[in-house]
């Protein structure tokens, strides 16, 4: 009795399991490093961004103290601190601008507190558009 052969069929599994790997990686790769170099990106300004903002706040107050020190005649002898004080206080007024700026409003969150509820699915759907 001969023997039944079957045709093999590793040849084309093999390619479209080559072909599925290759696939895959390139998707990998496009749905990975892509958005993290646009993520680097965005951090890298971010950071400078701050650092710049923070040296200018510390210069500006340095130099309201100075000129509060040299220009005027007021704070001298006794009330020598004050131009620090005055220094002191916009550096403190500025962290809580920029503390406030930081914060979520209540609006971004949602009422409950969580965005994308129920509540803002509604509103959406009211709007006509």
């Amino acid at each position: 009795m001969p023997e039944r052969t079957v045709p093999r069929r590793d040849v084309g599994l093999r390619a479209e399991l080559s072909e599925l790997v290759a696939m895959l990686r390139a998707y990998v790769v496009q749905e990975t490093v892509g958005p993290l170099r646009g993520l680097g990106r965005y951090l890298f300004f971010g950071l400078a961004g701050a650092i710049a903002v923070s040296v200018s706040i510390v210069l500006a107050a340095l130099a309201l103290m100075r000129a509060l020190q040299s220009e005027t005649s007021i704070f001298g002898a006794n009330w020598s601190f004050v131009p620090h004080l005055a220094g002191a206080a916009v550096l403190i007024v500025a962290i809580i601008v920029l503390a406030r700026a930081i914060k979520p409003t209540r609006d971004a969150q949602g009422a409950n507190g969580i965005a994308g509820s129920a509540a803002d699915d509604d509103s959406e759907e009211g709007d006509g558009g």
